[in-house]
């Protein structure tokens, strides 16, 4: 494979979709990319794609954060109105930290019926073996939407998220100073002296205020402004962008795909979202795929050389990747000439290859992305001139290697 060709029409497609800008879920510039990308992949691969629509709330996740922001903030008005309205506070901020552990933390959806929804669309493209026998299939996945800037981030990504966690830790200290307001109201607390009193007054009056920054930092975490909303081209239009290119590969030569091997190219929509166009693919397709053997490699964020990493998990998610899948992926970064791939946890948020392991597909994510905050990670500084057409070129290579790999563990 000429490696270096393919990483040069990878950067191209990259630069070529970046230049539209920001492609938030569901919105009209994710909708243009998508056809953009389904006329790049028929152009490069010779292959005609089809599309899935599927329909969901672009703000009920991680698009949530902002408005949780103010919404701290007007609790905060009515702790102080009387005890009757602390009660509503109180409910709002339990509300709240509920609504941050389902929505943004394990993405279930519970609470999507509340926010206006759109629709969106996974893009499949299909290679079928040479043979015309299909024994297993891999499955090449890449999400092509991208995410709200996270202003925090670009100011001080050292001090993002502790700014947020300030927040957070004060909707749990809200809860805790509410419920001791109303019992001090009710009866509940004996004062034996005035001390008491003064302590007392001093926790329900005074203690709120301090955090009240923490709740205006959680409006500014992200931004919906079109004009600084992350290009997404490390996050992830390379991993679009490579997948593309090994279709085109394996479409131009046949032969170099492992016998009885199908390859099917996933762009998935509304990642950014909570995961929602893989989510969408596996409740379409989960028995066609768990019928026969299946992998799936996603590619998400290939751009800076030193942190090539299989991600084997994602924490907040609870799901554990496959071991044998992290081997020889790992095996593959190291025949492609990565010195000391390293795996890691996803630490934050979730990858698409979550949906699949939890319906029992083995599946690692790779990447190569510095795994702190960084000013460009879900920022306007998301940019191709910020990575090289080399790191892509090793990219290619990692994927490539797997599926050799998996094809010779599935052909001995």
């Amino acid at each position: 494979m000429d490696f270096k060709k393919y990483a040069s029409e990878t950067m191209e497609f990259i630069k070529d979709v970046e230049a539209d800008g920001c492609r938030f879920p569901g919105s009209p510039e994710e909708k243009a990319a998508a056809v953009k990308i389904q006329k790049a992949l028929k152009s490069k691969t010779d292959i005609k794609s089809r599309t899935e629509k599927f329909v969901f709330a672009p703000n009920a996740s991680i698009g949530a954060i902002d408005r949780l922001g103010w919404f701290a903030l007007a609790m905060l008005v009515l702790y102080y109105l009387g005890s009757g309205t602390t009660m509503l506070a109180l409910f709002g901020y339990a509300g709240m930290l509920a609504f941050t552990v389902i929505q943004i933390i394990m993405y279930k959806g519970w609470f999507d019926f509340a926010f206006k929804q759109e629709c969106a669309q996974n893009i499949i493209t299909e290679l079928p073996p040479a043979s015309g026998k299909t024994d297993y299939t891999i499955y090449l996945g890449a999400h092509y939407d991208s995410s709200w800037c996270w202003k925090l981030a670009v100011r001080n990504p050292k001090t993002a998220l502790p700014k947020v966690a300030y927040g957070v830790v004060g909707v749990l200290f809200m809860i805790a100073l509410s419920i001791v307001k109303l019992c001090g109201a009710s009866g509940l607390i004996p004062f034996k002296n005035p001390a008491d009193i003064s302590v007392y007054n001093f926790f329900i009056l005074f203690v709120p205020i301090l955090f009240i920054p923490g709740f205006f930092f959680i409006t500014q975490f992200i931004s919906r402004d079109k004009t600084i909303g992350s290009p997404g081209a490390m996050d992830n239009l390379s991993g679009v962008g490579i997948n593309m290119m090994l279709m085109k590969y394996y479409k131009e030569n046949p032969e170099m795909l492992p016998n009885n091997c199908k390859l099917v190219n996933l762009c998935f929509a509304a990642e950014e979202a909570g995961l929602k166009g893989s989510s969408a693919y596996i409740k379409a397709h989960k028995d066609e795929i768990t019928a026969g053997k299946s992998y799936l490699i996603n590619v998400d964020s290939i751009a800076d050389a030193d942190h090539f990493e299989i991600i084997k998990g994602d924490a907040w998610q609870g799901t554990k990747f496959d071991a044998n899948l992290i081997s020889l992926g790992l095996e593959a970064m190291r025949d492609a000439g990565v010195s000391n791939p390293k795996t890691i946890v996803n630490p934050v948020g979730g990858c698409d290859s979550t949906p699949f392991c939890k319906a029992g597909i083995p599946t690692i994510t790779i990447a190569a992305q510095n795994p702190r905050c960084t000013d460009y990670y879900h920022t306007c500084n998301d940019i191709s001139d910020r990575f090289t057409q080399d790191t892509l070129e090793t990219g290619l290579k990692t994927v490539c290697n797997l599926i050799q790999k998996i094809g010779e563990q599935q052909n001995k």
